[in-house]
């Protein structure tokens, strides 16, 4: 019996010690395999981006131009949000894929008080399926953004972020670089970038540790791998550059195959896609006052295309959101 426990724990390690980075990060993005949501079918696959959020809990006064004139009403908030979610996917159960790409942690005294840790149960609660880090993920520094992320359910996508070993020596990826999932028989890929201008734009110290790199840098290797080895059928870039990176982006011939780019950072409005040269870009505004929502056209199970709007979170159209309400006013209780 004790030969037999060595030789199967010398198996076991020696199988772990075969994953390398590399590998483990291959597999975790190998684990949304195929299930009944790939099945082959007709229909729509609705995809719904917030961004920006800034850790706006509550409904606030936004400002609007409508009829040549400024004008302000309430929009966003946290349970207003939920609702809207909710409320959307209840509109194509089973084929709706929610994200956040980024600047989830910083924006509030809430958030400092926590070192973002607040923001945590509230995100799992609001039920995303993928995240993509932004510039102020890495308020708190590295470490504590590893974690924070690390407490999010999802999985977290990045191409352009990596350890820093040291006398500018490139690590390996800190977030698995895309996620690929299926729905209605479709392959959708989607791949990460964040603003490599971080260090520059902010204090150094926030993302000591991290060496970020263009996306240009490895953009045409992972839109051909999405393409030809993981034959997808549609790529989505999620992006957190700002709306001029992101067009200059989209007019770079690396960018061919992606059909498009879900911008954020600058914190525009795009209510009709914006046609660059190789792709679509569309961004939602910012703080929880608007949800960017796709519509892939599927007919058995090929995409025959797409349309594109700007949902306003109004609080008035979508009450709050009883369960996220309740989690709020929880966090907030120790601080009021």
């Amino acid at each position: 019996m004790n030969s037999r426990r060595k030789f199967l724990q010398g198996g076991i390690l020696t199988s772990v010690a075969a994953l390398t980075p590399s590998t483990l990060q291959a597999k975790s993005i190998e684990n949304n395999a195929p299930t009944s949501k790939s099945m082959v079918g007709s229909g729509q696959i609705t995809i719904l981006q917030t961004t920006d959020v800034h850790c706006q809990l509550h409904a606030h006064d936004e400002l609007f131009w409508e009829n040549n004139e400024l004008t302000f009403r309430q929009a966003g908030g946290y349970p207003h949000m939920a609702t809207a979610l909710k409320k959307l996917k209840e509109k194509n159960p089973g084929n709706t894929i929610t994200l956040d790409t980024g600047d989830m942690f910083q924006g509030s005294m809430l958030s400092v008080k926590t070192t973002g840790q607040a923001f945590v149960p509230l995100l799992n609660a609001m039920d995303y399926d993928l995240y993509l880090p932004g510039n102020w993920e890495v308020v708190y520094y590295k470490k504590n953004m590893q974690k924070l992320l690390g407490g999010l359910l999802a999985p977290k996508i990045c191409a352009n972020m990596f350890h820093d070993l040291g006398n500018g020596k490139k690590g390996e990826l800190i977030f698995q670089p895309y996620q690929i999932m299926h729905r209605l028989g479709v392959k959708i890929g989607f791949l990460g970038y964040t603003d490599p201008l971080v260090p520059l734009r902010q204090s150094p110290l926030y993302s000591k540790g991290i060496i970020y790199t263009k996306p240009e840098d490895n953009l045409k290797e992972y839109v051909t791998l999405l393409r030809e080895q993981e034959q997808c059928d549609f790529v989505i870039i999620l992006s957190h550059l700002g709306l001029s990176q992101q067009i200059a982006l989209g007019n770079n011939p690396d960018c061919q195959g992606v059909d498009y780019i879900f911008g954020a950072d600058t914190h525009e409005r795009v209510r009709k896609p914006i046609q660059a040269e190789y792709t679509k870009i569309v961004e939602p505004g910012a703080f929880g006052s608007f949800i960017g929502k796709l519509d892939i056209h599927v007919k058995d199970g090929k995409a025959m295309g797409s349309s594109y709007e700007l949902v306003e979170v109004d609080p008035m159209k979508y009450p709050a959101d009883p369960a996220i309400k309740n989690l709020v006013q929880d966090l907030e209780k120790p601080f009021k």
